[in-house]
């Protein structure tokens, strides 16, 4: 591969030497167009360099130092903003850019020389700039350059790139990197270069360049992310920008669009990749954090880490951050997750041991559904793997096989008979939590294929939430639901509700649950702060806000102590002390920041500690060991749990399909539609659940649902029926629009069971 580069390279050189020539007058090569000869035009500059290369012909003595990047002076040469611009002004009233070609490409191409350029005036690293590269200086001599307009200089950069990548790749991977203090200063510079999203840079310069880049130490990896960390968010965004127009080009025009090889097997991709971390690593660290730190609740729940040697060198818990430089999605490549065959990627993930790349080690890059879809890999592999362990004791044992999780139920004792079962699993045999869920309600004829599950899922969900049960408050505000910290139900109850959040995630169900953020940031680990009861609690928090921001006397105007009243389901008044003696401590212009953390660390944490704990011992049996946590995070996992809420049944349309005589342009079919886009939202719902099983949207929305509509024999009066588990639409051909109106509204109102049509 190495010689292949280099052979690329040294035809390069000759093209270069042929077109723009080496920049020294009175050059003698009869093959340099420095030395006077005729100019050539670039089909033949291109035919000749292949000959020059064959028979190993001359090179001009500054194309040989950029390639072999040495310098016969023992002065290594360098660049600033004032020489290079002084040299720019000299070649325009000149009208030739040849002796800043030359200079350019000594200096560009050697990592001694760039790392001693654009330096600045007092050398010095802090911790507010961890590099003493003159930045500013930099981006001005990119736009100075790029100004002139001439390809030339344009040139001059690119293949200079390409040289010093190639020196860079083999210096990383056979030899330690220099002591060099300024050794990552040519990264930082190259970098800068606006120009790196054209096609010239993309096709070959940048991907090598990338290429040496990935193969930096984690020591040094960690310094150009604190670096970086410091750029103001608009330069990261045209860094990502960059890579993310790398990544793009080359899964339309490269090897895995021309010879339908793996994305994962593209180099120029996962180098790109690979710098991408960096990049969202340093948005991350460079973002806002809390204040507080919202450390973990216990350790019996160690913060979600991933297993990434350059996350353990910079030593920061990624959860922590409320909002990086640039937004998450940003990082996520749509053209990139369209082509991966996410079970490939998996299985390399899975086998991460054979050394093959999977895009799951850097799953910033993949959105939600792509995960999503993973993890559903994932749990069917661990649900096969407990079945067939199964079958094995059964034969050793000579038991029975129960190859699968079985819940019987009752409709009217549901929560009490879902919760002895569940319970009585999760201590006998926790790891049959692990085996694919079927429900059976009793009384009803009904083999679970899915769509029983999800609806046993629902009337769990509607049940315990219900505000009568008691175990959770309804904010009328922000529609949320949140832990009763008076609640007399036992901890079993809240221990099922985790328990189903978790099966429903194991088993690929979306509920309607309404919880806010911080429930699933403390199912990470993390503890509740004030920032998050902005998101749960935003009448309360907009108070404690004022009183934060209030420029008057808080001490004597407002008069508060360090104690909380609330009531409990029966209306009695409650008082609570914040701190020790809290309720003689009069809250005052210095100490109320501290008044605020421990009101929100009491309404989020120690209020409703006994019953979180209770609901995340049930989540955790579940999804223990599970990638879940390393896949997602916790915005994501609501996505998971709750489905997204666009509903657009625009989409829903399109991505629908059709069978048993209907096709898009039959009447019955134009009729539907027609009739579903003039619904209200709350009859859309229902007709989700009527053909779903749930009125929830997966994750990617609507054109991951796989709707579809069949024919159901000729008009009659029969309603319209529906597989659940299969999401089919079944639809007798019904004689006009209107009655087909009125069916599927009846239908799609009073259906709940089976047996009811």
């Amino acid at each position: 591969m190495y010689r292949k580069r280099a052979a690329e390279q040294m035809i390069k050189s000759y093209f270069f030497q042929l077109t723009d020539g080496c920049g020294l007058e009175g050059c003698s090569n009869e093959y340099c167009a420095s030395s006077g000869r005729k100019q050539t035009s670039k089909d033949d500059a291109a035919a000749l360099a292949l000959q020059l290369f064959m028979k190993k012909a001359r090179l001009c003595e500054p194309l040989l130092q950029e390639r072999n990047h040495k310098v016969p002076s023992k002065e290594v040469p360098f660049l600033t903003e004032q020489s290079l611009l002084s040299d720019l002004d000299s070649c325009k009233k000149e009208g030739n850019f040849k002796r800043l070609v030359h200079r350019i490409g000594v200096v560009f191409s050697s990592s001694e020389s760039l790392n001693k350029s654009f330096l600045l005036d007092v050398p010095s690293k802090t911790q507010d700039m961890p590099t003493n590269v003159d930045i500013e200086s930099v981006r001005r001599m990119y736009s100075a350059l790029f100004k002139t307009g001439d390809s030339s200089v344009e040139n001059s950069l690119i293949n200079s790139l390409v040289s010093l990548a190639q020196t860079l790749e083999m210096d990383l991977r056979y030899k330690s990197p220099s002591n060099n203090p300024n050794y990552l200063n040519q990264f930082v510079i190259i970098m800068e270069n606006s120009m790196l999203q054209s096609p010239e840079y993309l096709d070959k310069a940048l991907p090598s360049f990338l290429n040496a880049m990935g193969l930096l130490p984690v020591k040094l990896q960690a310094t150009l992310v604190h670096i970086w960390a410091k750029f103001p968010s608009q330069q990261i965004r045209r860094m990502v920008e960059t890579l993310q127009q790398l990544i793009t080009y080359q899964v339309l025009t490269g090897p895995s669009a021309m010879e339908s090889s793996p994305v994962q097997e593209d180099d120029s991709i996962v180098a790109a990749t690979k710098t991408m971390k960096l990049l969202h690593y340093a948005s991350i660290l460079g973002g806002m954090f809390d204040k507080t730190g919202g450390d973990c609740e216990d350790a019996a729940t160690a913060c979600n880490i991933v297993d990434d040697p350059l996350v353990k060198e910079l030593k920061i818990d990624f959860l922590n951050c409320r909002k990086p430089l640039i937004p998450y999605e940003e990082f996520v490549n749509g053209p990139l997750n369209d082509q991966i065959e996410v079970d490939r990627d998996f299985s390399h993930f899975k086998n991460d041991s054979h050394g093959r790349f999977a895009f799951l080690n850097y799953n910033f890059i993949l959105s939600t559904a792509t995960k999503s879809l993973s993890l559903y890999y994932d749990n069917r592999v661990r649900m096969y793997s407990e079945r067939r362990l199964t079958l094995i004791y059964s034969l050793v044992r000579g038991q029975p096989p129960v190859p699968y999780l079985r819940l019987k139920v009752r409709r009217d004792h549901l929560i009490e008979d879902a919760l002895v079962s569940l319970e009585m699993t999760s201590q006998d045999n926790p790891s049959d939590l692990k085996k694919q869920l079927f429900v059976e309600f009793e009384g009803e004829q009904g083999i679970d294929e899915g769509g029983v599950s999800k609806e046993f899922f629902q009337l769990v969900v509607e049940e315990i939430f219900n505000p009568d049960f008691g175990m959770f408050t309804f904010d009328e505000a922000t529609r949320y639901c949140w832990f009763d910290p008076t609640s007399f139900e036992t901890d079993g109850q809240f221990f099922l509700i985790g328990l189903v959040l978790g099966l429903a995630i194991y088993n690929n169900v979306i509920l309607d649950v309404h919880f806010p953020m911080v429930v699933y940031r403390k199912l990470f680990g993390k503890k509740g702060t004030f920032e998050d009861l902005k998101d749960s609690h935003s009448v309360l928090a907009a108070s404690l806000q004022d009183l934060l921001d209030y420029e008057g006397d808080v001490e004597n105007e407002m008069m508060c102590t360090f104690t909380i009243g609330y009531t409990d389901m029966f209306g009695s008044s409650i008082t609570k002390e914040l701190k020790e003696n809290g309720s003689q401590m009069v809250v005052n212009n210095e100490n109320r920041w501290e008044f605020v953390e421990l009101y929100a660390d009491f309404i989020l944490n120690k209020s409703v500690e006994k019953q979180f704990k209770a609901f995340r011992r049930g989540f955790d049996m579940v999804v223990d060991e599970s990638p879940l946590k390393t896949f997602f995070r916790p915005d994501e996992v609501e996505l998971l749990v709750s489905g997204c809420q666009d509903f657009d049944f625009e989409a829903l349309e399109k991505s629908t399909g059709y069978e048993n005589g209907f096709t898009e342009n039959s009447p019955m079919i134009r009729w539907f539609w027609e009739i579903v886009h003039s619904f209200s939202l709350e009859q859309k719902k229902q007709l989700l659940m009527f053909t779903t099983g749930s009125d929830r949207i997966p994750v990617g929305g609507f054109s991951k649902l796989k709707l579809l509509i069949a024919r159901n024999g000729p008009d009659s009066d029969r309603l319209p029926t529906a597989h659940t588990c299969f999401n089919v639409l079944l639809l007798p051909e019904y004689s006009s629009s209107e009655k087909l109106r009125e069916r599927l509204l009846k239908a799609i109102t009073h259906a709940k069971g089976f047996g009811l049509l």
